[in-house]
């Protein structure tokens, strides 16, 4: 995974933001704030807290791990195939990681 970046979250606020088809505004009153505050985190007027990024991360749908791993490269089927290879027992996985290399 590369480095993460104060800027690379803001990024991934407003594109699952926008993914959820929320306003800034609609966010901001979800987060129980006054209406600019999300578009002041986004513009960086504002320091984004630990707290309020799960917060939003909870009002967007999706987890932690869609947030920081996935990014602005979410798609279902992506995190659909994550799931099932995370299911997968040792050996399993081997041989999956196997087979899609002969298929490159």
């Amino acid at each position: 995974m590369k480095t993460i970046k104060y800027d690379d979250i803001i990024s991934r606020i407003g594109y699952f933001r926008n993914k959820a088809n929320l306003s800034a505004r609609e966010t901001s009153f979800r987060l129980n704030k006054g209406e600019l505050y999300l578009t002041r985190i986004e513009n960086k007027k504002v320091e984004l807290k630990v707290s309020t990024l799960l917060e939003l991360i909870d009002i967007f749908g999706i987890s932690v791990y869609d947030f920081f791993y996935l990014g602005t490269d979410y798609n279902e089927e992506d995190k659909n195939i994550l799931d099932l290879f995370n299911g997968l027992s040792k050996e399993n996985k081997q041989f999956a990681i196997d087979f899609i290399k002969k298929l490159k």
